[in-house]
């Protein structure tokens, strides 16, 4: 086994780099990749301290490692398709360029990774590429390209996301939804206090965390959706106001203390808990004489709980 290490590490001296560019990449370069892969995504205890230092020199290969990696980049193995992201990462803006002509293949599964070790490397040469990813016939791609359009924060994106917003898979929605928070797109308010009714909860509230973000810019919007017949929206949409806060948060939430919907009621009052106004006891006082729900009274005194104790 010692004897095993030693040849293994006896590759960390490294072949030289070619000039003559990547399509002149010899075999033993490959061989080279996947002999100190094989230690970069172990999992053995023997391995512990050889790992990272095997992951430092394939990334210290630069550009002519990553077409073997994109190869490797199908593989089924958890810590193997991390280790890949990883040392790609470390490569970084060199391999990019490698990394957005690999958005050509055909297997969707490296082509979904792919996107998202560009989002996490985070150079906008990428940007345009991913967009053209947003109609591709496999949801698993369009998902990772809009959340690397996010990540990577280029507005040469905002379209894509927009687009995807309305798409007809929730993992894709939800994905665009986090995007449009990262990216600020103020376009996509309308379309996203919409996703707060969407049948997907992760879409739902990926939603609510975008449209804080936009705060002020927000409130109107929801506001004119709070008296919807869809129940899921007007109910997170009190629970994103709480989370926005402020006088013109309060002011619309107000209004739905009097809601003929209990459920209503009581994420009003705990949205108003939320904005941590203290001057809005005069509104919930005035509720609680002819309140009778008891989950709303729940919240009612936790409200005047939290004020007494301050």
């Amino acid at each position: 086994m010692i004897r095993y290490v030693y040849s293994i590490m006896l590759l960390f001296l490294g072949l030289p780099v070619l000039a003559s560019g990547l399509n002149s990449i010899p075999p033993e370069m490959n061989q080279k990749v996947d002999s100190l892969f094989v230690i970069a995504s172990s999992g053995e205890l023997e391995f512990r301290d050889l790992v990272q230092p095997a992951i430092d020199s394939i990334a210290a290969i630069g550009p002519q490692a990553v077409p073997r990696l994109i190869e490797k980049y199908d593989t089924q193995d958890a810590r193997e398709r991390l280790t890949i992201n990883n040392i790609l990462v470390k490569i970084g803006k060199a391999a990019v360029p490698l990394l957005v002509d690999a958005l050509k293949l055909e297997n969707p599964e490296q082509v979904s990774r792919i996107c998202s070790t560009l989002g996490e490397i985070k150079d906008s040469a990428a940007v345009i590429p991913l967009t053209g990813m947003i109609d591709h016939n496999d949801w698993r791609v369009r998902s990772e390209a809009v959340g690397a359009i996010g990540r990577i924060g280029d507005l040469r994106g905002n379209q894509a996301v927009m687009n995807l917003l309305l798409d007809t898979v929730e993992i894709v929605r939800k994905s665009a939804a986090v995007s449009s928070g990262q990216l600020v797109i103020r376009e996509a308010i309308p379309n996203l206090v919409h996703m707060l009714g969407d049948d997907f909860y992760g879409a739902r509230f990926c939603a609510s965390e975008a449209l804080v973000k936009f705060g002020f810019d927000a409130i109107p919007v929801i506001a004119d959706s709070l008296n919807t017949k869809d129940t899921l929206l007007g109910n997170l949409g009190c629970t994103t106001l709480g989370m926005i806060g402020g006088d013109s948060a309060i002011t619309v939430l107000v209004t739905q203390l009097k809601s003929g919907v209990s459920m209503r009621r009581a994420l009003a009052v705990e949205a108003i808990i939320n904005c941590s106004d203290p001057l809005a006891c005069s509104y919930i006082e005035e509720m609680v004489p002819s309140e009778s729900d008891p989950i709303v009274l729940f919240y009612v005194h936790k409200f005047f709980q939290k004020y007494a104790a301050e």
